[in-house]
């Protein structure tokens, strides 16, 4: 029987500072969720052993255990809070177990590449969830007995015990352990010659959880299915450090970590990180919107023909040339009938004033007036104030009828 005891090395910090709830899982971590009991009681179980300490990817372990592992037997026992592996970690892995070796595997998540490999699916949403909403309660993991609900229960307070496996091959595969939900999450899986144990619940291996009253017989029910007659005994501290298999060398120092790995590992932090990248984003977004440099107003072209005519309007008025005003106005009329209805304005009789009524809409009477005050004018020699503004508001009466339909008078 393993002895868990605060004496055992662990001192938390006292005072009123909350201490870290990082989850490293590492051997010399003393703080709640850092693994230095664990440790101390693997030492225990493996007691006649020396442990090789791991500290580079599994690929390259193997490589390095290859050559004797068709004599050798050995178990390697790994925590992490997420294991995320490259396809060839992956592929050592299998081989790893296949040639007759133990992995132990604790992580909340584990790489979908592994899961896949052996047939598994894991639903982590219901942990996921309360860990955003930072919902904690007593929250517990229990032994499995085949049906026996009377399975000790080991709890502790904290974020709940919900992760679980979905799907697995029933026919290599075996339920060791159930989450508060009474689902597996503890299994042992039989790839070739060894023996491949998945369990969801790193956090049972936290300081934290194995000095909460008895619950270091868990540790010890977890460890009970493991062969203890390996030749070597692998710990890994190397998937501790790392989420992901980019960037994993120099792995030199305890102390070494990664900002935003740290925040990955918290999910109401990794909340909080996109809700204030997207915050900063919007405020960039609507203050270059309001701040955007003024749209100088442009003029718009002055219609320099106009001026003209309104300045030689004014200069003929002043002159009292109303004969000549008369006169370019008529011509004006003429280049727009040409123009507009396509007409020969050089012979105006009968015929052409019923060819521009028709073409116009205009009635033949009104459209012959007009006309008769145009010859009238053009035969006077002197055209007064009055029938100049009479030909004017004639003509432009005329223009506009065919636009709305409007009689004039």
């Amino acid at each position: 029987m393993l002895i868990f005891s605060a004496s055992a090395g662990c001192n938390f910090q006292s005072g009123k500072k909350i201490p870290s709830l990082k989850e490293s899982y590492r051997k010399t971590d003393k703080l709640p969720f850092g693994g230095f009991i664990a440790y101390k009681g693997f030492q225990s179980e493996f007691s006649d052993y020396w442990i090789n300490i791991e500290k580079k990817p599994f690929n390259e372990t193997w490589q390095d255990l290859r050559e004797d592992s068709a004599t050798t037997y050995s178990l390697y026992f790994l925590i992490a809070k997420d294991l995320v592996l490259s396809a060839d970690e992956v592929k050592a892995m299998m081989d790893y177990v296949k040639a007759g070796n133990d992995l132990f595997i604790s992580a909340d998540l584990i790489d979908h590449k592994l899961l896949e490999a052996v047939y598994c699916s894991v639903d982590r949403n219901g942990e996921i969830m309360n860990e955003v909403n930072g919902k904690m309660h007593d929250t517990q993991v229990s032994m499995f007995y085949g049906n026996d609900i009377n399975s000790p229960e080991y709890r502790y307070y904290y974020f709940p015990f919900l992760n679980y496996f979905m799907s697995y091959d029933t026919a290599t595969t075996r339920v060791l352990g159930v989450n508060e939900k009474n689902l597996p999450n503890y299994i042992v899986l039989f790839p070739g010659k060894g023996r491949l144990y998945l369990h969801l619940a790193p956090r049972v291996f936290s300081n934290y959880f194995l000095l909460t009253g008895d619950n270091y017989k868990y540790f010890e029910y977890v460890t009970a299915y493991l062969r203890f007659a390996p030749q070597y005994v692998y710990w890994d501290e190397y998937y501790k450090y790392f989420s992901s298999p980019q960037n994993r060398n120099n792995l030199d120092s305890d102390d070494q970590f990664s900002t935003l790995k740290v925040i990955k590992e918290h999910p109401p932090l990794l909340w909080a990180f996109y809700l204030g990248l997207a915050g900063i984003l919007l405020f960039v977004f609507f203050n270059i919107k309001r701040k955007q440099r003024a749209i100088p107003i442009i003029k718009p072209n002055t219609n320099s023909t106009v001026v003209f005519a309104e300045t030689v309007g004014r200069l003929y008025l002043q002159q009292k040339n109303n004969g000549n005003i008369a006169a370019k106005i008529i011509t004006y009329f003429y280049e727009y009938l040409r123009k507009k209805y396509f007409i020969n304005t050089g012979i105006i009789n009968k015929e052409f004033i019923t060819s521009i009524a028709g073409k116009t809409g205009v009635s033949s009477i009104e459209t012959e007036q007009l006309f008769e005050l145009i010859r009238n004018i053009q035969e006077q020699g002197n055209v007064s104030d009055e029938e100049l503004l009479e030909l004017n508001l004639k003509i432009e009466n005329f223009k506009k009828q065919k636009t709305n339909g409007r009689k004039f008078v």
